[in-house]
């Protein structure tokens, strides 16, 4: 059974606010990164028990029948996520997270897709969405941190070929290689980005 097309589209808004240029990309990432777990979660739980209470709390519906992500570690995890975006948002406004721990949280939210639906990151996933959770891996705890800086150098200074004709007068040079673009080379220069990781020994 595939994963409804809804979760596997709220992982690509929160990979795009993850690479954008907005400012607090982090928390906004982090606070749909947590939207999408407790999605998960409900929706799995209403096919295994099509009377299942989607209003119920996070704890019951990742506990429910049919979903039962296991505690360690899986489960402390994004509980601990959740702890943290109950902070962000009833607590302390102010309160927010850095790139790694967010990263850390989509790579959780990741785990819970493929426990709640068998392969759906090897199998639902776009070629470039694969190749941007490579990124996020990269970012997250679990990484090497020495190889973020020389991907951010390689991607930056890499010669991207888009094809396209010189500026307009009323249009500006973009540098591809900067962060908030690395969703468009992704889609469109897949082939080089993942060298770019490969030549870096990035799993």
């Amino acid at each position: 059974m595939p994963a409804p097309r809804e979760i596997i589209d709220a992982l690509e808004s929160v990979i795009g606010i993850y690479f954008s240029g907005i400012r607090h990309r982090e928390r906004a990432a982090f606070l749909l990164c947590d939207e999408m777990v407790e999605m998960c979660c409900k929706l799995r739980a209403r096919h295994h028990d099509y009377l299942f209470n989607m209003k119920c709390g996070f704890h019951a519906a990742w506990n429910a029948p049919g979903v039962g992500i296991p505690a360690n570690p899986l489960g402390n995890a994004i509980h601990a996520s959740r702890d943290t975006r109950n902070n962000m948002q009833h607590a302390s406004a102010a309160a927010t997270v850095d790139a790694q721990h967010c990263a850390d949280a989509i790579m959780d939210a990741v785990s819970v897709l493929d426990h709640c639906w068998s392969n759906a990151a090897t199998t639902q996933l776009s070629p470039w969405l694969k190749c941007a959770l490579r990124v996020v891996h990269l970012y997250s705890s679990q990484a090497d941190s020495t190889l973020r800086q020389p991907f951010e150098d390689m991607m930056r200074d890499s010669e991207w070929h888009a094809g396209h004709s010189e500026p307009k007068k009323n249009e500006i040079t973009i540098r591809p290689g900067l962060r908030e673009f690395w969703p468009l080379l992704m889609v469109h220069n897949l082939a080089e980005v993942e060298d770019i990781l490969n030549s870096l020994g990035v799993p």
